[in-house]
């Protein structure tokens, strides 16, 4: 019996995932509201460390940053 194992692949930039990207688990999972051309889905983007600091570090207005939840 052979297993299926799930290939994690960053979905800005495409590489799949060593083992700290893996456990850092960085990603957004919305369902997305009216006004976007995807109304209605259930949207889950995955990200490798590295796409994502670029992602935090390229918005215009900086997002809120925690070091405590």
């Amino acid at each position: 019996m052979s297993t299926l194992t799930e290939i994690m692949q960053c979905n800005y930039c495409g590489i799949e995932f060593d083992e700290f990207d893996k456990n850092q688990d960085l990603k957004i999972h919305t369902l997305v509201g009216y006004g976007s051309k995807h109304d209605g889905e259930r949207i889950l983007l995955r990200f490798c460390c590295d796409c994502f600091d670029k992602i935090i570090d390229e918005c215009k207005i900086s997002p809120t940053v925690s070091s405590v939840w």
